[in-house]
């Protein structure tokens, strides 16, 4: 009897002993999270003094322009405007551009704002098409001496879905009312007057809406601009004087928006949203400016 409860006693301790080892393991675990929690907001956060010095505020346009994303960077300068600190904006571009409209909307929000705060732009490695729809509002247009540069026309892609449908069994039995309504269908090849009908009521009237607000911001005729306008991409110093102003690099130019603006730092503004480790959480990043202190308001 003894001898059984000795060993009952002995499975009991190493139970306990067990127990121990789990709870202290899964507090380990714990403070582990945490510290990696804290690290990530010390370093995406930047829990420090708000900036009291001169600034200019540095935002990298890199991704294909969507009237979502321009409207977020709008957003974002616009609170940025607000900060008596903020000297200017260095718009760094790396876009390949995208919407017309959001092209159209932030070249016009650009113009706006210069009335206000100083506006840089400098083309990185790219600012093609909408990207540089959007840039021929800034000037000069200081680019990069092997960055990719025009680009200007408009495209509409049309995919042709007509022989896989039929190998999976779909078949298109769109109802429409009037004529145009569907002016052309992924199930079959658009015919010579849908053709027609698109390119005289889409694609000509935004291409000549491009035409002539390019021109008209580089100072230049719609003739010769058309020289450059159709759909062909440059490397920036091959069309300096036309379509780039000035030929630098971000370096120098940073040096330059320093002495012109009295500014003694820039910092990197992030359109993007992080994500918390960890949790499937994702923080905006207006937070970032609100902790840095970007905004007096």
């Amino acid at each position: 009897m003894e001898e059984k409860l000795k060993a009952e006693l002995k499975i009991y301790k190493l139970k306990a002993l067990k127990e121990k080892i789990v709870l202290i393991g899964v507090v380990l675990i714990l403070l582990a999270e945490v510290l990696v929690l804290f690290m990530f907001l010390k370093k995406n956060f930047s829990f420090n003094k708000p900036i009291t010095k001169p600034y200019v505020a540095e935002i990298n346009i890199n991704k294909t322009i969507t009237v979502k994303y321009i409207n977020s960077l709008m957003d974002k300068m616009d609170r940025l405007k607000k900060d008596k600190n903020l000297k200017a904006f260095l718009l760094v571009f790396n876009t390949p551009g995208g919407s017309p409209s959001g092209s159209d909307e932030f070249n016009a929000y650009l113009k706006h704002l210069q009335k206000e705060k100083k506006v840089y732009a400098y083309i990185e490695s790219m600012a093609a098409s909408g990207g540089y729809y959007i840039i021929s509002a800034v000037k000069p247009v200081v680019a990069n001496k092997n960055a990719v540069v025009g680009s200007i026309g408009v495209i509409m892609p049309h995919f042709v879905i007509e022989k896989l449908a039929k190998k999976l069994g779909v078949e298109e039995d769109t109802i429409t009312v009037g004529k145009y309504k569907e002016p052309i269908s992924w199930f079959k090849k658009a015919s010579p007057e849908q053709k027609k009908y698109l390119l005289n009521h889409l694609l000509l009237p935004t291409y000549n809406n491009f035409l002539q607000t390019v021109a008209k911001e580089r100072n230049i005729s719609v003739d010769k601009l058309k020289q450059y306008a159709d759909g062909k991409i440059y490397i920036a110093n091959s069309v300096k004087g036309i379509l780039v102003d000035k030929i630098s690099s971000l370096t120098k130019f940073k040096e330059q928006i320093k002495k012109e603006t009295n500014a003694t730092e820039f910092v990197k503004i992030n359109l993007t949203k992080k994500k918390l480790p960890f949790l499937n959480v994702k923080i905006d990043t207006d937070l970032d400016d609100l902790l840095k202190g970007y905004l007096n308001q």
